[in-house]
């Protein structure tokens, strides 16, 4: 995200509300025009009292907050658990920064260990599948997220509270 840009969450409806910078009114807006558009979207948006300023449109299904944080990640059938740094964090998933190159691949299943830098210092351990691997870097989706499991809607509310606080 560039500097003085503002990132805008598009709904279930392909609406977004773009708030303004100058005068803090909002307005909804219909955005399904860039729905399908595989790369960032940026577009100038005009607020009624004049200002106009550069909105990043943001398709996840959930906000994903950048983070610095220590934990440990287990690849299935071996217990030796290896260092990892979670990079970014959503209800339904997080980045990593491997270490050290590991052989891991799109569709492999890992654990995950990690302590949120909350106040309560939350311990979150989830399963995982690997979604992304590019270099370093690997990017999971969470594999269970059952609101009827308390684990599960304990971890979700969790994250949750933990991605919308500052």
């Amino acid at each position: 995200m560039k500097i003085g840009e503002q990132k805008v969450f598009i709904n279930n409806d392909n609406m977004a509300t773009f708030v303004c910078p100058k005068c803090r009114k909002s307005t909804t807006a219909d955005v399904s025009e860039y729905k399908d558009i595989n790369k960032a979207v940026r577009i100038q948006h005009t607020c009624a009292c004049g200002h106009s300023h550069t909105v990043l449109l943001e398709r996840r299904k959930f906000y994903r907050k950048d983070v610095d944080i220590p934990g440990t990640y287990t690849v299935k059938g071996n217990s030796l658990a290896k260092a990892m740094t979670v990079r970014d964090l959503s209800r339904s998933g997080l980045k990593f920064e491997l270490n050290e190159k590991e052989d891991l691949k799109v569709g492999d299943r890992i654990s995950v260990a990690f302590r949120l830098d909350n106040p309560q210092k939350t311990l979150i351990e989830k399963d995982v599948e690997i979604r992304t691997v590019s270099d370093l870097n690997v990017g999971t989706e969470f594999c269970s997220r059952d609101s009827k499991n308390p684990i599960d809607k304990a971890y979700d509310i969790a994250i949750g509270y933990y991605t919308f606080s500052k």
